[in-house]
């Protein structure tokens, strides 16, 4: 049966995949009452710690763990133009990988199992399922990084009560250089291991509410941030996953656009969860650096 969902996944892109064990994770749950307690989660992270680390009974035994990468590339050098995080150039990933993960749904509910789909809206730490899975080893900038693409990748998730033959987490770690530390604009990523998740630029960027400090942080990059993947040196040879093209936002004429050519540019984008507003505030505050420096 493993291999039968190998090979569903592996027909629809999804090349990287591993299972994972559903138990009781501690280590988990000590790492995030660690960052809990210093302040360092995020509105972003939903549920509760014991729903996070599987700690009460569940009815699911295992995790399927698929991962979908995505093109790598981000920055543009037109500063008369803005742009978003690679993550956001494609159409919605929790769309196109919901629907992926589904016929491997369909094919275990044949035999009577129940199933989940999960894509980065749910309160399960993904990242750790992948970790668990064996699908890549922790940075210091706290992403996951795949030996085959960095940390430019989407996880989609199953969980399901069947029973399989596990993969066991890799025993790697990163190069350990820093260059994520030393490039965070913000110093989300801590000398010594933490990561204060409130500090990081990528999650201001899609905040309701920000102060004038954070928005001197917001520049040609308006919806995200791809600094500490795009200096770590594990991403330097990865297989680019280039089907997406770059999405660029004409600084100058965006404040032209009607709701209707809003949606029909970048309404089935991963980036318009948020809205409209904090798009728009965003672009506004890099417009108006643009005019104080007399470039636009």
């Amino acid at each position: 049966m493993k291999e039968k969902i190998i090979e569903i996944l592996s027909n629809e892109e999804l090349y990287e995949i591993g299972f994972a064990k559903i138990e009781y994770f501690k280590d988990l749950e000590s790492k995030l009452k660690l960052q809990k307690n210093k302040k360092y989660d995020t509105s972003f992270q939903i549920g509760n710690i014991d729903d996070k680390t599987f700690k009460n009974e569940n009815i699911f035994k295992s995790a399927i763990v698929v991962l979908m990468p995505y093109y790598k590339n981000s920055r543009i050098i037109d500063k008369n133009f803005a742009y978003v995080a690679a993550c956001y150039h494609s159409i919605d990933y929790h769309i196109v990988l919901k629907s992926k993960l589904l016929n491997v749904c369909n094919f275990l509910k044949t035999f009577g199992y129940l199933t989940r789909v999960c894509v980065d809206d749910n309160e399960l730490d993904e990242r750790y399922l992948a970790f668990k899975a064996g699908l890549g080893f922790y940075g210091l900038n706290h992403l996951l990084i795949n030996d085959k693409y960095g940390s430019f990748f989407f996880i989609g998730i199953i969980l399901t009560d069947a029973i399989f033959e596990y993969d066991k987490p890799l025993q790697k770690t990163c190069m350990m250089c820093k260059q994520c530390i030393e490039n965070c604009p913000n110093n989300a990523i801590k000398a010594n291991g933490d990561f204060n998740g409130n500090q990081c630029v990528s999650y201001i960027t899609q905040s309701k509410n920000i102060s004038k400090a954070d928005e001197m942080l917001i520049d040609q990059c308006i919806f995200g941030c791809d600094i500490c993947s795009n200096v770590c040196p594990h991403n330097k040879h990865i297989v680019n996953y280039s089907r997406e093209q770059l999405v660029t936002i004409d600084v100058k004429n965006y404040f032209h656009l009607s709701n209707k050519e809003f949606n029909n540019l970048y309404g089935n984008r991963a980036f318009a969860w948020r809205g409209r507003n904090i798009f728009e505030r965003n672009i506004n505050i890099y417009k108006q650096k643009l005019e104080k420096k007399g470039k636009l």
